[in-house]
C-alpha cells in the first residue's frame, strides 16, 4: 500500500498552483470498471483489488491532495481499458486484467490541458502496457 511518507512527499510538492503528476504502477485498481471481475467475491483478498489497497489510492484522490485521475478525466467510466494482465493466467488475450497503472495530475494541472492518456495495450513485451498522456503545454 502506498506509504503515508511517499503521500506526505507528494503532498509538500503538489500544493496550490503545482503543476506534479504521479504516474506508474501503483499496484491496485481503484474503481470496479478498473478490472474485469468485480462481482467475484475473491476480489475482496486479491492482490491489488482489496478494499485496503482501494482506499489507500483513494488518499492521493481526496482531499487534502484532491489529485485527479487523468485516465477517468478523458474517459469517463470506459469499460476494459486495462494495463495489466497475468502472464500466468494467460488473461491478456481475453482482456481479463487491472488497471492499475495512473497518471494522477495536482490540481495546478487545468484540465484543459489534458488532450488525451491512451492505454497502448497493443504493445507487448510485458504484463503492463505503456501508458501515455498527452498534454496541451500552452495551457499549462
Amino acid at each position: 500500500m502506498h506509504s503515508t511518507r511517499f503521500r506526505a512527499a507528494i503532498a509538500a510538492q503538489a500544493t496550490g498552483e503545482s503543476r506534479v503528476c504521479v504516474c506508474g504502477d501503483m499496484n491496485v485498481a481503484h474503481e470496479d470498471v478498473d478490472f474485469h471481475n468485480p462481482a467475484e467475491r475473491r476480489t475482496l483478498t486479491q492482490a491489488g483489488t482489496t478494499p485496503e489497497e482501494r482506499a489507500s489510492l483513494r488518499c492521493f484522490l481526496a482531499p487534502p491532495l484532491g489529485m485527479r485521475d487523468a485516465f477517468r478525466q478523458v474517459h469517463g467510466r470506459a469499460a476494459g481499458q486495462y494495463t495489466y494482465w497475468s502472464q500466468r493466467a494467460r488473461a491478456r488475450p481475453a482482456n481479463r486484467g487491472l488497471r492499475i497503472d495512473y497518471f494522477l495530475l495536482a490540481s495546478g494541472v487545468p484540465p484543459a490541458a489534458v488532450v488525451d492518456v491512451q492505454h497502448l495495450q497493443e504493445m507487448h513485451g510485458s504484463d503492463h502496457c505503456p501508458i501515455l498522456l498527452e498534454l496541451d503545454l500552452a495551457r499549462l
